[in-house]
């Protein structure tokens, strides 16, 4: 990647999968969540149900995939989003996948989206990505992922920075 942010395509479609099952592995491989993040991909490739979209990052709209984000509407819950993940070895990818969605839930005007995730080494550069975009700790539960790893709930409102209210 170059100092021009990574292109963000939203077009994830089957012929993806292996690319993006791959971006998962490198920063996922011998982790406990690497199941649990490709089963999240593959509700995402069923395009059956809007709590599980994705978005890929590239360096160049022709070239492979070196990040995703997983995300999508929280059933029950009015305007609001959670994401599931933030895919990418690279802290660069990772910014521009939280500022894609972001953009997204602006333009659908959601009120609220959320992201649970372990306070653990495979998610400590989306952590700071997603802080570094405005997503703020308001909850924690130590212990709950496993001994020693708490869930962390980040959450941004677009209506605190001048967003749909």
């Amino acid at each position: 990647f170059d100092a021009v942010s990574p292109v963000v395509d939203a077009t994830l479609m089957p012929a993806d999968a292996e690319a993006a099952q791959g971006v998962i592995a490198d920063v996922f491989r011998g982790s406990p969540y690497l199941a649990r993040v490709i089963e999240v991909l593959e509700n995402a490739l069923r395009f059956e149900d809007p709590e599980y979209l994705c978005l890929l990052a590239a360096p160049r709209a022709d070239a492979a995939p070196e990040g995703l984000v997983l995300f999508g509407t929280i059933l029950g819950a009015r305007l609001a989003t959670k994401v599931h993940a933030v895919v990418s070895a690279d802290p660069r990818v990772q910014l521009a996948l939280v500022d894609a969605v972001r953009e997204t839930c602006v333009r659908s005007r959601e009120r609220l989206v959320i992201c649970e995730l372990p306070h653990d080494r495979p998610f400590d550069v989306a952590a700071v990505a997603l802080a570094a975009r405005g997503f703020h700790e308001e909850g924690r539960v130590e212990d709950l992922v496993r001994e020693g790893v708490a869930l962390r709930l980040l959450v941004w409102r677009p209506a605190a920075e001048g967003g749909p209210a």
